[in-house]
């Protein structure tokens, strides 16, 4: 595992003149993971509900095809 420690002594290596941009790289880092901490995609995709007929599963090629007379 990665300490704090070890990041930073790896900051450290870094010259001056690129620090702005790891400055943003960070800061882009942070927003990205409060985005992420809201409910996750799994989460969100079994909120999902489906309207359809009772036998859709059984029947779908006949529903995908038009001819729903179920014959």
């Amino acid at each position: 595992m990665i300490t704090r420690e070890v990041v930073i002594e790896e900051i450290r290596k870094i010259p001056e003149s690129n620090l702005e941009e790891l400055f943003k790289i960070i800061r882009d880092f942070e927003s990205a993971e409060k985005i992420k901490s809201g409910p996750g995609l799994m989460s969100k995709l079994r909120d999902i509900k489906i309207s359809a007929a009772d036998d859709f599963s059984q029947t779908a090629d006949l529903y995908k095809s038009g001819d729903d007379n179920n014959e």
